[in-house]
């Protein structure tokens, strides 16, 4: 059951604390790159992200991650978007600390549960993403960590989205919906 803690106009509902969130609190908290497929992720100051392609520099930008194929573009692996809650959840389920890096997602965003985006166009700074489809966790995260990450990040694991125009995200981005 979801309980009602704060009143906006436009709220929308954060499945990990049961509270209502105004989305104009979202925000971009980090950004996390790669160059390749098990390489550990690195945070940025920024990044370019290429419409239909993905965030210039990342391992599936580069198509050298551990899942590219032909159809990488297509089909949502542009960027990976998690919420700083669903870090922190997983870490309590599983008692650990895991650094944002060891979940292997791009984007980290602040006071907004990811999955409400899917299937919506929504806007970090001045780039138009569109959520395409869940993020589900895989056996090389828990591989990677040496953690339980299919139980812990379990309906935690964020969203794939598209990339619809290019240009510069940095962290501090507000993330605003269409």
């Amino acid at each position: 059951m979801i309980r009602r803690c704060c009143a906006p106009a436009r709220t929308f509902p954060s499945v990990i604390s049961g509270c209502w969130r105004p989305p104009t609190m979202a925000e971009l908290h980090r950004i996390l790159i790669a160059p390749r497929a098990k390489a550990s992720l690195q945070p940025a100051l920024s990044v370019e992200a290429i419409a239909g392609r993905g965030l210039r520099g990342d391992r599936y930008f580069l198509a050298t991650g551990s899942f590219n194929r032909a159809e990488c573009f297509t089909h949502g692996r542009q960027l990976s978007l998690i919420s700083l809650d669903a870090i922190a959840e997983c870490n309590r389920r599983l008692g650990l600390a895991l650094p944002a890096e060891e979940f292997r997602r791009n984007l980290v965003i602040t006071d907004l549960d990811v999955p409400l985006l899917l299937g919506r166009t929504f806007r970090i700074g001045d780039i138009r993403l569109r959520g395409l489809r869940h993020c589900h966790p895989c056996r090389l995260l828990s591989r990677l960590t040496g953690a339980d990450m299919m139980d812990g990040l379990k309906g935690l694991g964020g969203i794939r989205a598209a990339i619809l125009n290019s240009g510069t995200l940095y962290p501090g981005d507000p993330l605003r919906l269409e």
